[in-house]
């Protein structure tokens, strides 16, 4: 009963996420005008298809049981890209001029390096166990880290703008990146350290499910009021650009 519940959780997982995937990018179309909203659909909806295929990866493979380190191994590989791409969309919603190329580059440097320490350490090769993870929750802290530093200096900009319109966009950014972060570090954390039991990691996909549903629908009514969150959002970056230049003046 347990195996039946698991694989069917893993494969009801990959179905919704790649439903999803397919209704953020055919929604997509409707903002055309919005680059930074549109390109965070884009990742969103990429992420949804990474943990997609891992859940039916998972659910063909069976490697929970026959090759737990490649399952753990598999597990933190799909949360690292969907840190990274999260981190791309969310943040850049809040800033617009987020995403540079230096950021790229260093966030796919390290995530590189950390899909090869999580392959080598499913063979053995490594032979660190799960605390070759480390390179996962070094960048997720990091990725984190700079979410919050960039959610609460815009909203202090936004509250001293007075733009009362987007209230509800600040509070269902937080309480999403709550949420993904929560859910994402704990996973792993759970994963790595309980990796040859099934009935945690049923529970766990079952979670990340609702959590990968609260965002797409989050995200979708974001379109609603995206015209006053994209000048708040702009006017924000001006700001601190403003600000930035003044500071260097002065110096």
């Amino acid at each position: 009963m347990e195996n039946e519940l698991y694989h069917s959780v893993l494969v009801l997982g990959g179905i919704a996420n790649l439903s999803m995937t397919l209704v953020l990018l055919h929604g997509n179309l409707a903002y055309s005008e919005y680059t930074v909203y549109r390109r965070a659909r884009r990742l969103v909806a990429l992420c949804f298809a990474v943990f997609a295929v891992g859940f039916l990866i998972h659910a063909h493979f069976q490697w929970r049981y026959s090759w737990p380190a490649a399952a753990s191994a598999l597990s933190v590989g799909y949360f690292h890209i969907g840190g990274v791409l999260f981190g791309w969309s969310h943040t850049s919603l809040l800033n617009p001029g987020y995403l540079s190329r230096k950021v790229v580059v260093r966030d796919l440097s390290i995530l590189a390096i950390g899909l090869i320490c999580y392959g080598l350490s499913a063979f053995g090769v490594l032979g660190l166990g799960s605390s070759v993870f480390a390179v996962f929750f070094a960048h997720a802290l990091f990725i984190t880290y700079w979410f919050y530093h960039t959610y609460y200096r815009v909203k202090h900009r936004l509250l001293e703008m007075s733009l009362g319109s987007i209230e509800h966009f600040v509070h269902w950014m937080l309480l999403s990146c709550h949420l993904i972060i929560g859910f994402g570090i704990g996973s792993i954390v759970i994963t790595a350290s309980l990796p040859t039991l099934v009935w945690p990691y049923t529970v766990l996909l079952s979670v990340g499910i609702l959590v990968f549903v609260y965002i797409f629908f989050s995200l979708n009514d974001f379109g609603n009021f995206i015209d006053s969150a994209t000048n708040a959002t702009e006017d924000v970056e001006r700001q601190c650009e403003a600000l930035s230049l003044g500071d260097r003046s002065s110096q």
